[in-house]
């Protein structure tokens, strides 16, 4: 190349041309507005993200509860669970997990108001009329009474009742209620050792010598125990039948179904929750929603509920809680076996507890089941997962021992591909019966 300095230069040479050090702090507080300027942009997508969030959580739970959507019903409830699910995936530095929590109380606000439910009445006061002081007396400008002395009890309309009193009247029963269930709300105390007694699944079968053929078409499950239809479709099916793949939801839900039919009738004693529970006890679902989607499970009747936990910091996995209610105890499942992020889980459980039990209680009469001490404590110490993938895989392994009467599940990691291949098969068998 041709040096475009023909002629030389007069006066002192520039630092940035004859200093690397210079040019190298150039570049750094280039890099650094470039910084700030990707900040920006990433802090307005969060922004962006979160708004979406709130509008589509509102127009789904809208369009659910006209008539003329009920043919579509199946659908928009599998995708408000998948929306409601982006709660706990999509909070960041930039956008936190209470702006998100807020645009879900926004969204059932503006349901409530689409949809018709009215707030609490609003009592207003009739305004009082004072004359000017300018004209008035001093002797009766001093008297304290002055102003009021002709009003009388009887002479006061409702109106101007004082507004104390209207909300004592209004919310008095309310506040009861609340007072009682603060007062009643159970305490739970995680205990990190594993039980002395503890029952492991050692027998279990994962028909390894069936062969399964690749499957490239949707696979309908129709409702069957209790469950409502399941759609198996191909991407979800990949997931199961690669070796490194991570499970989604889909894959979690859809496969609880299978398991508690095939493990009939030890499960029946069993209530399978949703992934899709906890978070709605997280972004505080209204009771109605919460009765809508877990009243097929009859869980009121079940001693024991199993509840996989999706945790989506620092990075995704899967966990499993067993909830016991003779014993009043959580017994805890992570195949890495981590225990810092079970303090928190265990607070939003023991509140998923105390919210079905609450609500079985309003809808049914029955006696409430959550009070009284809880402990938790984890069933396995020492991790059995050694990659970053099969966190999934291991959750339904060990929803698998309990359904089949057992604490924990006694499959190998050199063992648990099989599993994988386990849960195809029983894919394939709706598959065939269909």
């Amino acid at each position: 190349m041709q040096d475009v300095w023909i002629t030389p230069s007069v006066g002192k040479i520039p630092g940035w041309l004859g200093d690397v050090n210079v040019r190298i702090g150039i570049r750094a507080l280039l890099k650094h507005d470039h910084c700030l300027e990707e900040q920006r942009r990433l802090g307005l997508e969060a922004d962006n993200m979160c708004r979406w969030f709130g509008y589509e959580l509102t127009a789904i739970q809208v369009a659910l509860l006209q008539p003329e959507n009920c043919s579509y019903h199946f659908i928009l409830k599998q995708h408000l669970e998948s929306i409601s699910e982006l709660q706990e995936q999509w909070p960041t530095s930039l956008c936190s997990s209470s702006r998100y929590t807020y645009q879900a109380a926004v969204a059932i606000r503006v349901v409530n108001t689409v949809t018709g439910v009215s707030g609490p009445p609003l009592c207003w006061l009739a305004p009082l009329v004072i004359d000017d002081l300018d004209n008035a007396d001093d002797e009766d400008m001093w008297e304290p009474t002055g102003f009021v002395s002709h009003f009388t009890e009887s002479d006061l309309n409702p109106g101007q009742v004082a507004l104390s009193d209207v909300l004592e009247v209004n919310s008095s029963d309310d506040l009861e209620q609340l007072e009682l269930e603060a007062e009643t709300l159970p305490n739970v105390v995680l205990h990190w050792e594993v039980p002395n007694v503890i029952t492991i699944d050692t027998t279990m079968e994962m028909l390894t010598d069936v062969d399964v053929p690749p499957i490239f078409t949707p696979i309908v499950r129709a409702s069957v125990d209790g469950f409502p239809p399941q759609t198996f479709v191909p991407s979800d099916i990949s997931i199961l039948a690669s070796p490194n793949s991570l499970l989604n939801d889909n894959c979690i839900n859809s496969c609880a179904a299978l398991l508690y039919s095939e493990f009939l009738p030890t499960a029946a004693r069993c209530a399978i929750l949703s992934t899709h529970d906890l978070p709605r006890i997280r972004y505080d679902a209204d009771d109605d929603l919460l009765w809508r989607n877990t009243s097929w499970t009859q869980f009121w009747d079940k001693p024991i509920w199993v509840l996989p936990i999706h945790r989506s910091s620092p990075v995704g996995h899967w966990v499993l809680c067993t909830i016991d209610f003779p014993s009043r105890q959580i017994f805890l499942f992570d195949s890495l076996t981590e225990q810092p992020p079970w303090h928190n889980d265990i607070k939003d459980v023991m509140q998923l507890i105390c919210r079905f039990c609450r609500v079985a209680h309003q809808k049914l009469g029955l006696k409430r089941r959550d009070q009284g001490n809880w402990t938790a404590c984890p069933v396995l110490l020492e991790p059995r997962q050694t990659n970053g993938y099969d966190c999934g895989v291991w959750v339904m392994a060990q929803m698998a021992a309990i359904l089949r009467g057992y604490q924990v599940t006694g499959i190998k990691e050199r063992d648990i591909h099989q599993f994988r291949h386990f849960l195809l098969v029983l894919i394939h068998r709706v598959l065939v019966a269909s």
